[in-house]
């Protein structure tokens, strides 16, 4: 293509339309530069969560970027409300890209939750706005609709050898757990009732009743692996291997194990396809586990 051929194919090209829920002058300011540096664009500015919503049926925007802490935090509310058609059935699909300040992983998983196409944080350099921008324009996701989401596709990418729960029904799997699993969930269920049982009869310097716990955490180390199910297996396994180790120092948090308990119990009750909760809740574990290590380690 010669250079005039290109020039042409440029003018073609239709300036991105592009609104903007900023509150802050000199915040819009710097994503309107930022933006430029890319291609051509038409820029429209909300300064609200409300005009933003009447604004999008007029604006017809490829793309909208908002701010979390728009009037105080309604950023997160206005995506939900473009993802449930507030601002038109037909614009439910738009990408929407989050910019913050809120560097957690709580924060991530909340705009996610919401229906955010990209998250980009505060101070972004120009590579990483205009990165994101041109991902959600050039590769939109498959759009999501069920009872406990809205929004565009959460999964970042396909994994061949996934083992994990899968909700779609393109995946061809029911929400339901399969009776077989039902089952080998309900087996875990006794196992952790088994386990809780010995660990409230369990003395000081009982070095029986240690094996025993061992052997019971043991087992449902096992059957979680049989299930195929990485995070119930990832649960049991990380209790097996703390109580083979206090075995060996004789020292046992009873907390630890009873935290592991909780979690194991809930994993076995929530069916899989409730993939965010499952994994709240190993999160919620590793978090506790590791503040304990950390204070077993200060206190030696």
């Amino acid at each position: 293509m010669g250079r005039a051929d290109a020039m042409s194919a440029e003018q073609d090209i239709e300036p991105l339309r592009v609104l903007v829920a900023e509150d802050r002058p000199f915040q819009r300011q710097l994503i309107a530069e930022t933006l430029r540096t890319v291609r051509e664009v038409t820029l429209h500015y909300a300064a609200s969560a409300d005009q933003c919503l009447a604004m999008v049926s007029e604006v017809r925007p490829d793309l909208v970027i908002t701010d979390w802490d728009l009037e105080g935090g309604l950023g997160l509310e206005l995506v939900r409300n473009i993802r449930r058609g507030g601002g038109g059935d037909e614009f439910r699909a738009t990408p929407i890209v989050m910019v913050t300040t809120r560097n957690t992983f709580g924060a991530f998983q909340a705009a996610r939750n919401a229906g955010v196409d990209e998250f980009v944080l505060r101070p972004f350099s120009t590579a990483i706005l205009t990165r994101r921008a041109k991902v959600v324009c050039e590769t939109k996701r498959d759009f999501v609709e069920s009872a406990q989401y809205v929004g565009p596709c959460r999964r970042r990418r396909s994994v061949e050898d996934y083992d994990g729960p899968r909700r779609r029904g393109s995946d061809g799997d029911a929400l339901d757990d399969s009776a077989d699993l039902q089952i080998r969930k309900g087996l875990a269920r006794m196992y952790v009732e088994r386990i809780g049982g010995l660990l409230r009869a369990l003395k000081p310097d009982d070095p029986e009743g240690m094996r025993e716990l061992c052997l019971a955490c043991g087992q449902l180390s096992t059957l979680a692996n049989d299930m195929s199910d990485r995070l119930l297996t990832s649960a049991a396994n990380s209790l097996f291997n703390y109580v083979k180790g206090c075995a060996e120092t004789g020292k046992l948090d009873t907390v630890v194990v009873k935290a592991h308990l909780d979690a194991l119990l809930q994993l076995a009750q929530l069916p899989n396809h409730q993939i965010e909760l499952r994994q709240t809740v190993t999160q919620q574990l590793d978090v506790l586990v590791a503040k304990k290590l950390r204070q077993a380690g200060a206190a030696a």
